[in-house]
């Protein structure tokens, strides 16, 4: 099996370049050189920055005269003040395109340094993914090169970007089709090691991707059987990933099961989101372990709406009865093997919270395709169960 792995090396174009395979980040300046870039800024983390596949990245640039420079600031979730200081660096000195390498936080922040050099930090949220209209930026986007260190996000095949708020309370969900990442590097070598509470949290996010889009309203069968075949990758291959941090297969498949989610959420997400990006921006918790908490009451929620395509999923998925109660107990079963909370009071999230959470996740761009339209009093009663732990 693993010398197996290791031999798959695949390009794909949905719906951006993605070179997938074991030790592709050799190809690094390649594609800088193919988009135009010889002076490139690194955006990362403190902890990412000093693996040594950094290192490697920025040696083959060196070789093919490319000189990389770092910006690893990015500490959590990404914000406007980090996101403006890494755009000011980005102009001072003139880079030419952004490697954003990372899980979830620094890709999107490698992409909204990008959009702020652009268009300045005083214009940011004039992105807003919910604004009907986008304003012409006053300078090109710089190309953007991504490269995930975790199987989770899919932010490095998408066109959006979210990050927190200057009050520091909302994130915000920005789009610009230019910072979409133009080729995306998919190794999945580079997630081997990641610890068990990431891979664990990483994974329930790709996992709700593919729900999520799975359930949404939105007619696209395309993208249903993507995400079908999304959560049969995550059933079979992230408990596996969790509990062997070196397994190069787990790794490889899982990262295939986040980049199909991302693709498989063109049609939308839902109520998990809004409420994991109204919790996250409120109480600084890690995205993916408020998606694990919410997702059985979200989906009880919805219900009458996916009734049917819970029974598809649960035949896909070869489950013991082809019904929702089978889909609901492994899910609930998932979360108990990979060590996640069961309720957001879990995550310390109080009953106090619940209005200020609702208010924040009705505003969120993710509620409009939730399967079941939603008002305050329906989200705040599936808040109290999920905060109390009862289904």
């Amino acid at each position: 099996m693993q010398d197996k792995v290791t031999r798959i090396k695949v390009d794909w174009k949905h719906p951006t370049e993605i070179l997938f395979g074991v030790n592709r980040i050799s190809e690094i300046a390649q594609v800088c050189w193919r988009l135009g870039i010889c002076a490139p800024l690194l955006v990362t983390d403190k902890g990412v920055a000093r693996r040594d596949f950094v290192r490697k990245i920025i040696a083959f640039n060196a070789d093919a005269s490319i000189e990389t420079a770092i910006f690893s600031e990015i500490s959590g979730e990404p914000d406007a003040d980090t996101v403006s200081k890494g755009a000011l660096l980005f102009r001072k000195n003139r880079y030419d395109g952004i490697i954003a390498i990372g899980g979830g936080s620094a890709i999107d922040a490698g992409k909204a340094i990008g959009l702020t050099s652009a268009v300045g930090p005083m214009n940011l949220f004039k992105y807003a993914a919910n604004e009907k209209v986008l304003p012409q930026p006053g300078r090109p986007i710089p190309p953007i090169i991504a490269l995930p260190t975790t199987a989770g996000t899919g932010s490095e095949v998408g066109a959006n970007t979210v990050i927190t708020d200057p009050s520091g309370t909302r994130k915000i969900s920005l789009h610009h089709p230019k910072i979409l990442p133009r080729v995306v590097i998919a190794d999945p070598g580079l997630t081997r090691g990641l610890i068990p509470y990431l891979t664990a949290s990483t994974g329930m996010d790709a996992l709700s991707h593919n729900l999520e889009a799975l359930c949404s309203p939105v007619f696209h069968p395309m993208l249903d059987g993507i995400a079908l075949q999304g959560i049969r990758f995550i059933k079979e291959w992230l408990p596996i990933a969790a509990a062997h941090e070196k397994n190069l297969g787990a790794r490889v498949y899982t990262m295939a099961a986040s980049i199909m989610g991302a693709m498989a959420f063109e049609k939308g997400l839902g109520a998990m989101h809004a409420i994991a990006h109204a919790a996250g921006g409120a109480f600084k918790i890690h995205h993916g372990r408020v998606i694990g908490a919410v997702m059985p009451y979200v989906l009880v929620e919805n219900r009458r709406a996916v009734q049917e395509k819970m029974e598809h999923l649960a035949r896909t998925l070869d489950l013991p009865h082809h019904n929702f109660q089978a889909v609901l107990d492994w899910l609930m079963e998932l979360r108990y093997t990979l060590g996640l909370p069961s309720s957001l009071g879990a995550l310390g999230i109080k009953a106090k919270d619940i209005p200020f959470l609702a208010d924040h996740a009705l505003q969120d761009i993710n509620m409009t395709t939730n399967p079941v339209a939603m008002d305050k009093s329906r989200l705040e009663r599936l808040l109290r169960r999920a905060v109390s732990g009862r289904l």
